[in-house]
C-alpha cells in the first residue's frame, strides 16, 4: 500500500512538473523580447553613463569616467548641468498641476455622464478617448493652429473673454505651460474618464438606496460611497499618470522646436523637460554627450522608480 501510494505521489509530483514547464515554455516568448528590447538597452544605457562617450567620437577612444557624469549633471556648472536642473524644477511644477487638473476634471466627467441613458454615454464616452487615440504630435500640431495669435480659433475666443490678447502663446512663458499643461489635459482626460468611468459601473446601486433612504445628499454619497469605493481605480489612474507625466516630451518639444537646438524650451526655458534635455545632448554631439544623457536618463528613472514606491508604500499602509 506505502508502494503504491509513493509510486502515485511520485508520478502527480512528474505531472505537476511537466505542466509547470509547459507553463514556463509558454512565458519564454516574453521573457526573451523583454531580456532583448528592454532589460539588455537599459543595462547598455545603465554602463554608458559611467563612459565619456558621445555622438562624434563613435566607440573608439571610450574612457570609462565613473560618477563623473553624474557629478556633472547635478552640479549645476555649465549649461547643461543648468538646463537639466532647470527641467527638474520645471517637472516639479507641471506634474502636480497636470495630475490634480486631469484627474479632477476625469472624476467629474465621470460622475456626471453616468447619469445619462446607455445611447448618449456611448458617444460622449467615444468623444472624450478620441483625442487619446490620437499621436501626441499631432494633437499638439493641432493645437498649435488653434492658438496661433489672430487665427486660432481657441486663441480668438480666449482674446474675446480677455484672456491672453495679442499674446504669443507658444512664445511667453506664463503662457507657454499653461498650453502644454492644457494640451496634456485634453490629450489623457478621455483614458482616465473612461477607466473611472468603468469603475463606478461596478458599484452597486443598492449602496446609494440605502444612503438615500438615510437622508444622505448627492455630495454625501459622492464622498463616503464613490470616491472610497474608486480608490483602486484612481491608485492605477494616479501612478500611471504620475509616470506618464514625469516622461513628458512631445507636447512642449514640438510647441518649442526650431532649428537651433538650444532654444529647446521656449522662452525662459519654461517648457524645458528631461527627456528634452537628453535628446538635445544626444543631437548636439557635445563631449561626452551620450554618457551625460544616459546619466540624465538614469537619474530620471530613479526619480520615477522612488515616486513610484512611494506610492504603493503609502497605498499598503493604508490599506
Amino acid at each position: 500500500m506505502d508502494k503504491l501510494k509513493k509510486k502515485g505521489a511520485r508520478s502527480l509530483g512528474g505531472a505537476k512538473k511537466k505542466e509547470y514547464f509547459c507553463n514556463y515554455l509558454g512565458l519564454l516568448p516574453f521573457f526573451i523580447l523583454f531580456g532583448v528590447f528592454m532589460l539588455y538597452p537599459f543595462l547598455y544605457g545603465v554602463v554608458m553613463s559611467f563612459t565619456d562617450w558621445s555622438v562624434s567620437s563613435g566607440k573608439e577612444g571610450i574612457d570609462f569616467v565613473g560618477l563623473s557624469n553624474y557629478q556633472f549633471v547635478l552640479s549645476g556648472e555649465g549649461v547643461s548641468s543648468e538646463r537639466f536642473l532647470t527641467s527638474l524644477k520645471n517637472l516639479c511644477i507641471y506634474v502636480p498641476v497636470t495630475l490634480l487638473i486631469g484627474m479632477t476634471i476625469a472624476l467629474l466627467l465621470a460622475l456626471f455622464i453616468n447619469q445619462l441613458n446607455r445611447r448618449a454615454y456611448g458617444i460622449f464616452r467615444g468623444i472624450f478617448f478620441t483625442p487619446y487615440v490620437l499621436p501626441l504630435f499631432i494633437g499638439a500640431g493641432i493645437w498649435q493652429w488653434f492658438m496661433t495669435p489672430g487665427t486660432g480659433q481657441v486663441a480668438t475666443l480666449f482674446e474675446k473673454l480677455g484672456i491672453g490678447v495679442g499674446v504669443d502663446w507658444a512664445n511667453t512663458a506664463i503662457y507657454a505651460i499653461f498650453m502644454v499643461v492644457m494640451i496634456d489635459v485634453w490629450h489623457a482626460v478621455g483614458f482616465n474618464f473612461v477607466i473611472i468611468s468603468a469603475g463606478t459601473k461596478d458599484i452597486s446601486p443598492d449602496l446609494y438606496e440605502a444612503a438615500e433612504l438615510d437622508g444622505a445628499s448627492s455630495w454625501q454619497k459622492m464622498r463616503y460611497i464613490t470616491i472610497p469605493l474608486l480608490e483602486p481605480i484612481m491608485f492605477l489612474v494616479i501612478t500611471y499618470g504620475f509616470i506618464s507625466a514625469l516622461q513628458v516630451y512631445d507636447i512642449p518639444w514640438i510647441l518649442s522646436n526650431n532649428s537651433d537646438y538650444n532654444s529647446i524650451g521656449g522662452t525662459g526655458q519654461v517648457m524645458l523637460f528631461p527627456v528634452m534635455e537628453m535628446v538635445r545632448n544626444v543631437y548636439l554631439g557635445t563631449p561626452s554627450g551620450l554618457g551625460r544623457a544616459t546619466a540624465e536618463g538614469v537619474v530620471l528613472m530613479v526619480i520615477i522608480l522612488a515616486i513610484t514606491l512611494i506610492q504603493f508604500k503609502l497605498r499598503r499602509k493604508k490599506v
